[in-house]
Protein backbone atom coordinates (compact mmCIF):
# COMPACT_ATOMS: atom_id res chain seq x y z
CA UNK A 1 0.00 0.00 0.00
CA UNK A 2 2.69 2.37 1.42
CA UNK A 3 4.88 1.06 -1.83
CA UNK A 4 2.12 2.31 -4.45
CA UNK A 5 1.23 5.92 -2.83
CA UNK A 6 5.13 6.58 -3.44
CA UNK A 7 5.36 5.45 -6.47
CA UNK A 8 2.31 7.13 -7.55
CA UNK A 9 3.57 10.22 -5.96
CA UNK A 10 7.09 10.01 -7.39
CA UNK A 11 5.53 9.34 -11.60
CA UNK A 12 3.01 12.46 -10.64
CA UNK A 13 6.44 14.46 -9.96
CA UNK A 14 8.22 13.04 -13.30
CA UNK A 15 5.30 13.87 -15.13
CA UNK A 16 5.35 17.13 -13.77
CA UNK A 17 8.69 18.14 -14.31
CA UNK A 18 8.69 16.81 -17.80
CA UNK A 19 5.91 19.02 -18.57
CA UNK A 20 7.88 22.31 -17.31
CA UNK A 21 10.49 20.92 -19.77
CA UNK A 22 8.05 20.79 -22.47
CA UNK A 23 6.50 23.97 -22.05
CA UNK A 24 10.25 25.43 -21.31
CA UNK A 25 11.38 24.34 -24.69
CA UNK A 26 8.54 25.19 -26.63
CA UNK A 27 8.42 28.75 -24.95
CA UNK A 28 12.15 29.34 -26.08
CA UNK A 29 11.19 27.90 -29.73
CA UNK A 30 7.98 30.13 -29.83
CA UNK A 31 10.24 33.49 -29.18
CA UNK A 32 13.53 32.24 -31.58
CA UNK A 33 10.63 32.31 -33.93
CA UNK A 34 8.90 35.50 -33.39
CA UNK A 35 12.80 37.35 -33.07
CA UNK A 36 13.23 35.70 -36.52
CA UNK A 37 10.01 36.78 -37.99
CA UNK A 38 10.56 40.36 -36.75
CA UNK A 39 14.44 40.61 -37.83
CA UNK A 40 12.77 39.29 -41.27
CA UNK A 41 10.05 42.03 -41.60
CA UNK A 42 12.37 44.80 -40.55
CA UNK A 43 14.89 43.80 -43.53
CA UNK A 44 11.60 43.96 -45.67
CA UNK A 45 11.19 47.77 -44.33
CA UNK A 46 14.70 49.18 -45.03
CA UNK A 47 14.80 47.55 -48.54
Amino acid sequence: MVRSVVSMALMAIMIGVSNVIMEEDRSVNDTRARIEQQVIENDEEEG
